[in-house]
Parts: structure tokens; C-alpha cells; sequence
């Protein structure tokens, strides 16, 4: 095995720089947290502040999908109630097999 054979190995063997970015860029973020953290810790005004604005956002957030939730339901209901008769019936069951399937699954993953 020559020099450059050694080395090509020894290359090889070595992160490439992508990882030396990412960890640097951790370690960046780590110490921007700290900073961060240790900044609230010393100002409970704003740490209160921040929480309480987390907190609304949060709660904005789920009355956002509430709505979407809400008004999904009532295209569905639309979209049903405008549908031929014959057509519906069908409709209705393979909506309920395909929610029932979907229903069982989600349960056999949580438990």
C-alpha cells in the first residue's frame, strides 16, 4: 500500500465538513439558549410576558384547527346533502368503513 492509498483511506475514514458544520451550528444554538435562558432568569417580567404570549399563541392556534375542523364538517354535510339519493347512500357507508379503519388503526398505534 503506497502513501496515497494511506491517505485516501485515512480521508475516507474522517466526517466531511457537512458534519463539522452541523455540530458547530449546535453548539452555536446551545449557547444562544443559555444566553437566552439565563437572560430571562434575570428578567421574570419579561420571562412572564413571554410565557403568557406563548400561551396565546398556543391557544390561537387551536381555535385556528377548531375552525378548520368545524368548517371542513360543514362542506362535508354540504357536500352530502347535495348528492343524488342513490348516490349518497354509498357515499356515507365507504366514508364510515374508511373513518372506522382509520379510527381502529390510530387506537392499535397508541396502545
Amino acid at each position: 500500500m503506497d502513501i496515497n492509498e494511506i491517505l485516501a483511506t485515512i480521508e475516507k475514514s474522517l466526517p466531511d465538513e457537512a458534519l463539522f458544520a452541523e455540530v458547530l451550528r449546535d453548539l452555536v444554538k446551545d449557547e444562544m439558549k443559555s444566553y437566552l435562558k439565563d437572560k430571562l432568569e434575570k428578567n421574570p417580567e419579561i420571562k412572564k410576558e413571554l410565557r403568557e404570549a406563548i400561551l396565546d399563541y398556543s391557544q390561537a392556534k387551536l381555535m385556528e384547527i377548531t375552525a378548520a375542523t368545524k368548517f371542513s364538517k360543514a362542506v362535508a354535510k354540504l357536500g352530502i346533502i347535495s348528492m343524488p339519493s342513490e348516490i349518497r347512500e354509498e357515499v356515507l357507508r365507504s366514508m364510515i368503513s374508511t373513518f372506522q379503519k382509520e379510527i381502529s388503526e390510530a387506537i392499535d398505534r397508541t396502545l
